[in-house]
C-alpha cells in the first residue's frame, strides 16, 4: 500500500510542478510575447533547469502550445459552449448565458490570458496560426448560429456577421484591455459585473431587434464584395 501511496504522491507532485512551469510561461508570453520569451526566463522565474521544461513539455515550443491550449480552457472554453448552446432553453437566454460566460472571463483576472488570445489574434506566432484560429471561430460559429435564429437572418449572409462583431465587441474589447494601462477603459471594473453585463445585454439586444426588424423589412443596404464595389467604382471612373 506504501509503494502505491508513493507513486500517487510523485504523479500529484509531477503534475503540480507542470501547472506551476505553465503558469509561469504563460505571465511571461504574455509580458514580453512569444519571440522574446526565452526558455531561460521560463526556468528562472518557475524555479526549475531546463531538463524539467522538457520533461513535461518537450520543448519551448510545445509549451507554447500547452500555453495556447490552456488559452482556450481559460476563455470561455468549447466545451462550456456546447453545454449553453445545447440546453434546453429559449434561444434568448441561450445568448445571455454565452454573454454572462464572458463577462465572468473578464472580471476573473485571467488578464494573462486574454493577452495572449489578443496578441495570436492580431499578430499570430509561428506556432498559434490556424489551429488556435480554429477554435476562436468554433466559438464564432456557436454564437453566429445562436444570433441567426435571434435574429432571423440566415448563418451565410454579411448581415449575422455584422450581429456577430457587434455583440462580442464590448466583452473582447474589455478582455484585451489592460486595467494597469487605459485608465478610461478600465473604470468600468470598479463596477459590479452583473450591473455592468445587464447594460450589455439591455443595450445589444434591442439593438439585435431593431436589426432584424429592419432586415426582415428589407431596409438594410447591401453589403457588396470589395472586388464587385472596385469594379464598378472603375466603371464610373
Amino acid at each position: 500500500m506504501l509503494f502505491f501511496s508513493r507513486k500517487k504522491h510523485s504523479r500529484e507532485d509531477g503534475e503540480a510542478t507542470r501547472r506551476h512551469i505553465l503558469s509561469t510561461a504563460v505571465r511571461l508570453f504574455a509580458e514580453h510575447g512569444y519571440a522574446d520569451t526565452t526558455s531561460k526566463m521560463i526556468c528562472r522565474e518557475a524555479g526549475v533547469n531546463i531538463a524539467a521544461v522538457n520533461y513535461y513539455f518537450g520543448s519551448r515550443d510545445d509549451l507554447y502550445r500547452a500555453v495556447l491550449d490552456d488559452v482556450h480552457e481559460h476563455i470561455v472554453n468549447e466545451r462550456e459552449m456546447a453545454v449553453i448552446t445545447s440546453a434546453d432553453l429559449p434561444v434568448e437566454e441561450k445568448l445571455e448565458r454565452v454573454l454572462d460566460a464572458y463577462i465572468a472571463t473578464v472580471y476573473n483576472g485571467q488578464s494573462w490570458y486574454a493577452r495572449i488570445w489578443a496578441h495570436e489574434l492580431i499578430s499570430p506566432s509561428p506556432l498559434g496560426g490556424v489551429d488556435f484560429l480554429a477554435g476562436t471561430l468554433s466559438k464564432e460559429r456557436s454564437i453566429g448560429c445562436l444570433l441567426s435564429e435571434v435574429t432571423g437572418i440566415p448563418r451565410e449572409d454579411p448581415a449575422l456577421q455584422s450581429c456577430i462583431i457587434t455583440v462580442m465587441a464590448p466583452y473582447l474589447l474589455m478582455l484585451c484591455v489592460q486595467r494597469d494601462m487605459a485608465r478610461t477603459l478600465t473604470t468600468v471594473f470598479s463596477y459590479r459585473q452583473e450591473d455592468v453585463n445587464r447594460h450589455f445585454k439591455i443595450l445589444l439586444f434591442s439593438a439585435l431587434r431593431s436589426f432584424a426588424d429592419r432586415y426582415a423589412r428589407g431596409e438594410l443596404p447591401p453589403v457588396r464584395e470589395a472586388e464587385e464595389r472596385t469594379a464598378q467604382e472603375n466603371g464610373h471612373a
